[in-house]
């Protein structure tokens, strides 16, 4: 018995045979490997519409394996919001498989999963030293190719603002991870040798949006052996039936502006509208009737501030619903915590909030200028208004923020201590202070 692991894997109807088995067993194992999988679904593979090529991966490896796999479109704003998908995907990343067994998610780690129900196929290998250099290839594909190769894609697809100095560093760095390929081809005919595998089938389908979109035929002219290596590829029946025809683009796509959603208006609650309203009726109701009766006319100019008041509150709370709902666009096509706070368009968004909060608590300060003594009654009431208005607006924010945390990862000790959150709950603490 070798010293490394050896077993037989049953998924489902299909039988897992490692290659060191293969060859303890000699001819005996010769039935086990001809065993063909039952055509019956693996998994459901769930995919974001702009990011496709990342399942594809997956797609093409079940092609080569004689593998099925059901696909399911994912939406964003519709799927993400669903009380299952959470409990069932923690990461909250796209693409994701989902099997009887349960969920695996990020695209290469399903192209790997997938490529290895088959031993009897080559597509990881057929010894250590083959699964090794797969592996170093797939790492390269993601750290070396496809983070640069996205930053210059994405813009020409509306899903990151443009910035030109990032982009004239990511095609110098597309180049380097071209370069080294070209070294590597030189020498076989495919990636890890004489034979097609899963890392051949990864960098095919993450180059597919640079040879389509941005690599005209001046950027492609060092790297013949890699244009027919890509080419050859592209023309096998396995890539044709998932990616179709790829046609190599003559003119780079140039950037277009970021694909904003933009959410419907909430409805008003029209018993919270009401609320304020009532509060500063009841006010005259505690003094005398006819000095209110006097006052009345001059009470007729509070309302312009707290209108102006009620106008960025408004603005405030549809802001804030653009935030959420692009940050959850961004976690629906894979993004992170992070990356997606440092998004341009989520920085631009959250300057806006901020500007339009100063502004907010500034409004009602003009308030207590009438002289009269009915108006200045009234002052308070609208102040307090506001007032809770913005409690409501950081209470959402850390309920928000403590959902986006939670789905990161975090625990509830670790969620409240949060610097984010800490300075939130100050915040709020010192509104509640002054209603």
């Amino acid at each position: 018995r070798p010293s490394s692991a050896v077993w037989l894997k049953p998924y489902g109807s299909i039988l897992r045979l490692g290659p060191h088995l293969r060859r303890a067993l000699g001819p005996a194992s010769a039935p086990l490997a001809r065993m063909a999988p039952v055509k019956a679904p693996l998994g459901t593979l769930h995919y974001v519409e702009q990011t496709i090529y990342k399942a594809e991966k997956a797609l093409v490896a079940a092609k080569f394996s004689g593998i099925v796999l059901n696909t399911s479109k994912f939406d964003g704003q519709k799927d993400g919001k669903k009380s299952d998908f959470l409990a069932k995907n923690p990461t909250g990343k796209v693409p994701f498989l989902e099997t009887d067994q349960g969920v695996i998610f990020s695209s290469n780690a399903i192209a790997r999963f997938v490529a290895k129900c088959r031993a009897d196929k080559s597509l990881y290998g057929n010894c250590f030293d083959d699964e090794g250099q797969i592996d170093t290839w797939l790492e390269f594909c993601t750290h070396e190719l496809e983070v640069p190769l996205m930053v210059w894609v994405y813009p020409t697809l509306g899903l990151f603002e443009n910035d030109p100095a990032k982009t004239k560093d990511a095609q110098d760095d597309v180049k380097k991870a071209l370069q080294a390929m070209e070294a590597r081809l030189a020498k076989s005919e495919y990636l890890v040798g004489d034979f097609i595998s899963l890392a051949d089938i990864v960098l095919v389908c993450t180059l597919r949006e640079g040879f389509a979109r941005v690599f005209e035929p001046s950027f492609r002219k060092p790297f013949p052996k890699v244009c027919a290596w890509f080419q050859k590829c592209c023309s096998m029946p396995q890539f044709k039936s998932v990616i179709g025809e790829v046609t190599l683009c003559t003119t780079a796509a140039k950037p277009i502006p970021v694909k904003v959603f933009a959410p419907a208006p909430r409805k008003e609650d029209p018993k919270a509208k009401a609320e304020p309203k009532a509060k500063a009726e009841s006010k005259p109701k505690e003094g005398k009737a006819a000095p209110a009766a006097k006052a009345q006319p001059k009470a007729a100019a509070a309302p312009a501030a707290g209108g102006a008041s009620g106008d960025l509150e408004a603005q405030v709370k549809k802001v804030g619903d653009d935030i959420r709902s692009l940050k959850e666009k961004l976690k629906g096509e894979g993004l992170s915590g992070k990356k997606i706070n440092d998004h341009d368009e989520v920085k631009k968004l959250v300057a806006q909030l901020q500007d339009l909060k100063e502004k907010a608590a500034a409004a009602p300060a003009a308030a207590p200028a009438a002289p009269a003594a009915a108006p200045a009654a009234a002052a308070p009431a609208a102040a307090s208004g506001g007032v809770e208005e913005q409690v409501k607006v950081v209470g959402d924010q850390i309920r928000d923020l403590k959902a986006k945390l939670k789905a990161d990862g975090l625990s509830g000790k670790q969620i409240n201590g949060h610097d984010e959150v800490t300075k939130l709950v100050a915040q709020l603490q010192e509104l509640k202070a002054k209603m």
